[in-house]
């Protein structure tokens, strides 16, 4: 019983070296002065002025890039078919282009998910998982689509995974962000968005 009288006046004493109770909140705390006028008053302005840029100063020291290779679209026919199927018009619809590179930040976020009929969602994170890296469904109803939970990235093919690390569907670039292949069953597989 002498526990339960001490805590109220040992209470009292941790607080009073606080310096004041209001710096604990039990004091009265300074209320919000009302502002007289919150907006700033008007400025002078002037209208602004339109006028052309100057082009930028030659770099002596840069460098130039090497002209850019024809394109299919400005060759005759008997010289366009001579040059390599990777290459082809800027902007043609449906154009398959090699990419460059593909890094693992090209693959984020949520991806449209497409098997035989089936549809679902695909979404890549980078959280470190086995296998690669953390990925996971929504809406899938097959058991090989539903069972991805990784991902990795192997040169320009993306890996998929499921438990344990095992690979479930391989696939490779189709176009901007496109890609397909097969999973393990032979069934095609693809995402995109």
């Amino acid at each position: 019983m002498r526990l339960s009288r001490l805590a109220p006046i040992m209470l009292t004493a941790a607080l009073a070296g606080c310096g004041s109770f209001g710096a604990v909140g039990l004091g009265p705390m300074d209320q919000p002065r009302p502002v007289d006028n919150d907006t700033l008053p008007p400025v002078a302005s002037a209208p602004v002025e339109k006028s052309a840029l100057p082009p930028p100063p030659v770099d002596p020291n840069a460098q130039t890039l090497p002209p850019s290779p024809p394109s299919s679209a400005t060759l005759p026919p008997a010289d366009a078919a001579s040059l390599p199927a990777t290459t082809a018009p800027q902007g043609a619809p449906g154009a398959t282009v090699a990419r460059a590179e593909l890094g693992r930040t090209d693959l984020l976020g949520g991806w449209s998910l497409r098997s035989g009929s089936e549809s679902c969602q695909l979404f890549m994170t980078l959280t470190s998982w086995t296998g690669g890296y953390r990925a996971s469904t929504r809406g899938c109803q097959s058991p090989t689509l539903k069972g991805i939970s990784a991902w990795s990235l192997n040169g320009s093919q993306v890996v998929l995974a499921g438990a344990g690390g095992a690979p479930v569907a391989h696939l490779n670039a189709a176009g901007t962000n496109s890609f397909a292949g097969t999973a393990d069953s032979g069934q095609p597989i693809a995402f995109s968005r």
